[in-house]
């Protein structure tokens, strides 16, 4: 959404928003990157090209349907024409991946290429791309959490100040967990695995870190009081990970354990994740506290996750 505050000037007579322009800086990237993972094939190459050409206008579109269809805020004024007008802002990130996803699937359909193998390759551009796009929150109003109540947290170069409080800089934290994570599956990538297994930790560790950002962000973007859209999406990201994932283990494993702890996870994480934000948003209880006891929750599933992954190199 774009607030009255987003930085902003005018070119030829047209306002241009720093926000935009870093989103456009991230597109470019993504494309880059895709295009160079893709060299050593013409087929992949292809592929790559046809989903820029497609991944641009899919994921507008589908950045907008889903803040128009799930944004709270915006319900009351849902008609066509409210949707058509992007002039005021409005878009889901999740939304813009998703789009991102489909355009790699049609383009691999379209080219002959492995559907996963397409995603695979995906997976480090879309990291590249949240790098400058959540950079850019930056020059807006999202992207900030509640009111810092930490002081050395407050007056660090991680808060943002205005003339009533400090509020974290949650856009810049997942900036830097993007560009982690996009070292993490461009290494991943570079070992031999079967079609589809970077995606499915990009999924498991995008949705888990996501999770807890979106816990930090409070920004009224998508939010049904203190559960964001958007969180409940990256919760479901990985969940469905999970279960893939076990799934596929009890099939072709003769050890069941893990998979059968890695299921559990799943139902333990939404519920302990749900009674932590009640604590984060009702009690007295200190946020670090709160949050640290997040992250012992999310580090479950993302252990088990990793396991799995590695119990199926195992057996190939």
């Amino acid at each position: 959404m774009m607030h009255e505050d987003a930085q902003a000037f005018t070119f030829l007579g047209t306002t241009v928003y720093a926000y935009g322009l870093m989103v456009m800086l991230g597109l470019w990237l993504a494309i880059a990157l895709l295009v160079f993972l893709t060299q050593n094939s013409p087929k992949e190459r292809y592929a790559a090209a046809l989903t820029a050409v497609i991944a641009i206008p899919l994921g507008f579109v589908s950045a907008r349907l889903m803040y128009a269809l799930l944004d709270p805020n915006f319900q009351p004024l849902l008609t066509l024409t409210n949707v058509l007008d992007v002039t005021s802002g409005g878009l889901s990130m999740f939304g813009a991946l998703l789009g991102a996803v489909l355009a790699a699937l049609i383009a691999a359909k379209v080219s002959g290429v492995p559907g996963w193998r397409m995603l695979d390759l995906l997976s480090p551009a879309l990291l590249i791309f949240l790098v400058p796009t959540r950079l850019g929150e930056g020059y807006t109003a999202l992207g900030v959490s509640r009111p810092l109540t930490t002081d050395w947290v407050a007056s660090s170069f991680l808060a943002r100040q205005d003339d009533f409080d400090a509020y974290l800089r949650t856009y810049l934290l997942e900036a830097i967990i993007a560009a982690i994570l996009l070292m993490v599956i461009l290494r991943y990538l570079h070992k031999k695995h079967r079609d589809g297994k970077a995606f499915a930790l990009f999924c498991l560790l995008f949705g888990i870190t996501q999770t807890l950002m979106e816990s930090l962000r409070y920004d009224g973007h998508m939010r049904y009081s203190f559960i964001g859209v958007q969180q409940v999406l990256a919760v479901t990201l990985f969940g469905v990970t999970l279960i893939v994932l076990a799934v596929r283990l009890l099939k072709h494993s003769s050890g069941k354990l893990l998979p059968i702890l890695g299921l559990a996870a799943v139902p333990f994480s939404v519920l302990a994740g749900v009674g932590v934000e009640f604590l984060i948003d009702r009690s007295e209880m200190g946020k670090i506290i709160s949050y640290s006891l997040y992250l012992l929750v999310l580090v479950i599933p993302a252990a088990l996750g990793i396991l799995m992954l590695k119990r199926e190199d195992v057996h190939g």
